[in-house]
């Protein structure tokens, strides 16, 4: 059901030495924090970041500055290009309690679908700050820096006998990045042509869930209509890319850069992603408990854990710590029993943990089954259930987001930008898959599938000409 393409990969000229490529790739750049992005520049004056998260220089537009240093990287052989048409293997390894493991899957070029085609499911919805962001980008530089995170069902290993076959002999690439110590990447090349229309030929016969890069498939969506439009009114010349191993021409931007990965592998995890919420009303702790109690068995976190806290607490101490660990392991134990739980961390006032104590269909009355499982998912009685209903009158004004959980408790008690913060437990892949072909779509930031690939170790550049 979806068409992909092998291509020639843009990549980091390391043949001569100069480049050493643990020091040129970044982590994607939406989790790329302002104090990593300086980092990352420091490591060489010639990692992806000065790309994928430009700075206005000399009065120029950030996005025309990267369009200006991406075309000098070309033309001084800083950047490079293959010369035969592949899908690569891609295979991260990353540290879990002091040991490897590691999920593998293949890069190549995938059509861009419409949604209801239903041939590339999404799982959730966009932000349009961060998607006019890549636009501009895309549109100055015709280039996918980065990999749109999909998965796809291999059960009988079709695709994964193959990658097995190519991962016996010695990689293109081997190495930790410098950014992160604890993940390792390798990459092979699957250049033969009868491999690769194997690939090609058992992709027609599924769909593929977007399971990260939402922003960076619904850019090169938007880009891929407004490039059509442009050559409807001749303002882009039609030359075609031609992919001979497959014997196929598509327009260079009807493609985006992509990451397929197979589902059933079991290192592939998904992880919770935080909110931090400000509220134009005054917001206090013995009324948040009040409002929570309608559905919630609610207790204070000393009733739980027998041991006093307080909001005050110091960056990285072990008291910290202590309490973190504990929230997080109540949290994932609730999951394990069934049971939907929140932590609520009010700033300066107090840290509340609330277990729903009624059935989701006792609340909204009898649902299909794709709506039960929908409306049980903690993202969504979060949104729906708690925000939008119980805190309806305390008037969301804003909504900001962290994978991590010490920098919520951080950015909590420090920062009086945000009311509350909110841990609660990370959605299971199985549903995921099921909803998006149901057609359901999640609240923005439902997910965060983790490990993550780097970006600017493969890259695609697309030949548009004015």
């Amino acid at each position: 059901m979806v068409d992909i393409y092998p291509f020639k990969a843009m990549m980091f000229n390391t043949v001569t030495g100069s480049n050493d490529i643990s020091q040129l790739v970044s982590p994607p750049y939406d989790v790329i924090s302002p104090a990593q992005k300086e980092n990352l520049k420091k490591l060489s004056k010639n990692n992806i970041v000065n790309l994928i998260l430009p700075d206005e220089e000399n009065s120029i537009d950030r996005y025309i500055s990267a369009a200006k240093k991406l075309n000098k990287w070309i033309k001084s052989n800083v950047l490079t290009f293959d010369d035969t048409e592949c899908f690569y293997i891609f295979e991260e390894s990353f540290l879990e309690k002091g040991r490897w493991k590691s999920f593998n899957a293949f890069i190549g070029l995938n059509k861009i679908e419409e949604y209801e085609s239903l041939k590339v499911l999404r799982h959730e919805y966009t932000l349009s700050k961060p998607k006019e962001d890549r636009l501009n980008l895309l549109r100055q530089t015709g280039t996918n820096f980065g990999l749109i995170y999909t998965l796809y069902d291999d059960k009988e290993k079709k695709i994964q006998k193959i990658l097995d076959n190519v991962m016996q002999h010695k990689p293109l690439y081997d190495f930790k990045p410098e950014y992160d110590a604890g993940i390792r990447f390798k990459i092979w090349k699957i250049g033969d042509t009868s491999k690769i229309n194997l690939i090609v030929n058992f992709m027609k016969d599924i769909n593929i869930l977007i399971a990260d890069g939402h922003h960076r498939y619904e850019t090169s969506r938007l880009f891929m209509h407004e490039v059509k439009e442009m050559r409807r009114q001749n303002k882009v010349k039609s030359k075609k890319l031609v992919i001979n191993s497959i014997g196929k021409e598509i327009f260079p931007e009807e493609a985006a850069l992509t990451l397929f990965v197979n589902f059933r592998q079991e290192n592939i995890k998904i992880l919770p992603t935080y909110r931090m919420i400000k509220f134009e009303n005054s917001v206090n702790y013995n009324d948040i408990k009040s409002r929570l109690k309608k559905y919630f068995t609610v207790n204070d976190y000393s009733e739980i854990f027998q041991e006093e806290y307080t909001t005050q607490f110091q960056s990285g101490s072990d008291k910290k710590n202590r309490l973190l660990n504990n929230i997080m392991d109540y949290i994932n134990k609730s999951k394990i029993k069934g049971i939907h739980s929140f932590c609520f961390i009010l700033a300066h006032d107090g840290i509340i943990i609330a277990d729903l104590n009624k059935k989701i269909t006792d609340i909204y009355g009898k649902l299909s089954r794709q709506d039960e499982i929908f409306e049980n998912l903690d993202v969504r009685i979060l949104h729906k259930l708690i925000i939008d209903n119980l805190f309806s009158d305390l008037n969301t004004i804003q909504i900001d987001y962290t994978h991590s959980i010490n920098e919520l408790a951080d950015r909590i008690n420090e920062d009086d930008k945000y009311d509350m913060g909110v841990i609660l437990n990370a959605p299971d892949i199985s549903d995921v898959e099921y909803l998006s072909s149901a057609g359901k779509v999640m609240p923005q930031k439902s997910t965060y599938f983790y490990p993550k690939p780097c970006s600017g170790l493969l890259m695609y550049k697309m030949d548009l000409q004015d």
